[in-house]
């Protein structure tokens, strides 16, 4: 048989001024503006590289690939 053992109940100070032993600092506005702006920045631009990549012009897409005759000779 397995014991578990029982719960324990943990208390927390009723202080409110009690901070936690690793306290964050805030990011300053102008550091978090710039993050926000190199982020956008990345996106814009991978989304720019992705559809240059992938767009394709409607005529090259009409049009059969070329094959070699010297390949299909050989065959």
């Amino acid at each position: 048989m397995i014991h578990h053992p029982s719960p324990q109940t943990i208390t927390v100070p009723s202080d409110s001024s009690a901070t936690p032993a690793t306290a964050v600092a805030p990011v300053p506005q102008r550091a978090a503006i710039a993050i926000m702006g190199s982020m956008i920045f990345l996106i814009v631009a991978l989304l720019a590289v992705l559809v240059q990549t992938t767009w394709g012009t409607p005529a090259s897409a009409t049009e059969p690939p070329t094959v070699e005759s010297e390949n299909l000779a050989g065959r």
